[in-house]
């Protein structure tokens, strides 16, 4: 499977459709073997054979693999999956090869992985606006923000309709462009790390909405649920919080850890909902569990009481 790849992404011929195969024929094998031994898969077949440095040659992909900021999954890379929808070209598009912008296309464009990025935006954005709708000048806190690109499409930040806006990230690289694009419109940019939110180095409150998107993906099981009673207690009373989680229906994700060395922590609904157990119950008025429309996105909504 590896050798036909490479020969036709060697001819040049239907790198979109040659793509979409080795993405599902992947995520097939990964599904069909333990977590170890698709480990060894990892690095002892796909790392190994040649078609790894056409794969490569694709910004995108060797932007998380290579990770320049330490990390995988960094604000520029969201910015390629975000493209296709802001009708925008990150600049290093332009440095690419032939091939590597071909194969581009499909894995920041096409795969179901970028397009379930662009997908949980639009919910976040939906969110803001409804926020916004329901009340004064809500607070709102977006932890892990990256750049914050919802807010170039979010009326009621553009508008006024918010009040405070805080964005919080570790990355100051992303948090100096969030500071550049968006102060006109009130957005504050905070460095803090979740190690810092967790021990309580930052003290955050009072917020009417806080969301985190990409953030979950990586958090494990006792380290999501502590981070979860803390965003209980940023929120003022009424308010809610609002964390996403790419589901293990995603076909994109055995690309993602064998070519982009790119490891989420995948869970379905029932997982979602086991991130509240540890949540007071006296605090909470209610909570649900929805997914995007592409069904590869999981939220958890959850609302503090009025009195809380």
């Amino acid at each position: 499977m590896l050798d036909q790849t490479a020969a036709t992404l060697q001819a040049h011929g239907a790198a979109v459709e040659t793509m979409e195969v080795l993405f599902l024929e992947l995520f097939a094998i990964r599904g069909q073997v333990a977590a170890d031994f698709w480990k060894e898969v990892v690095v002892d077949a796909c790392r190994r054979h040649p078609l790894v440095h056409l794969l490569h040659q694709d910004l995108f992909t060797f932007r998380a693999f290579s990770k320049p900021r330490g990390y995988a999954g960094d604000a520029v890379l969201l910015d390629f999956m975000y493209a296709a929808e802001d009708s925008s070209t990150p600049p290093e598009w332009e440095t690419g090869s032939l091939l590597g912008k071909q194969i581009c296309h499909y894995t920041s464009t096409f795969s179901q992985g970028a397009r379930a990025a662009r997908s949980r935006r639009r919910v976040i954005i939906d969110t803001l606006n409804r926020c916004a709708a329901g009340d004064s000048a809500p607070s709102v806190l977006s932890l892990a923000c990256g750049h914050l690109r919802e807010a170039r499409y979010c009326p009621a930040l553009r508008q006024g309709s918010l009040g405070r806006f805080l964005a919080v990230d570790q990355d100051k690289e992303s948090l100096a462009v969030v500071s550049r694009e968006l102060a006109p419109w009130g957005v504050v940019p905070l460095a803090a790390s979740v190690r810092e939110i967790l021990r309580g180095d930052v003290v955050l409150t009072g917020f009417d909405l806080v969301y985190a998107t990409g953030l979950y993906d990586y958090l494990a099981e006792p380290v999501a649920q502590r981070l979860c009673e803390r965003l209980l207690r940023m929120l003022g009373p009424g308010g809610r919080f609002l964390i996403a989680n790419v589901m293990p229906t995603c076909t994109s994700a055995a690309y993602m850890e064998a070519y982009m060395d790119w490891w989420l922590l995948y869970r379905t609904e029932t997982q979602m909902l086991k991130l509240a157990e540890t949540l007071p119950d006296k605090d909470v008025e209610k909570l649900r569990v929805f997914t995007d429309n592409l069904g590869q996105i999981v939220f958890l909504e959850v609302e503090k009481t009025a009195y809380g």
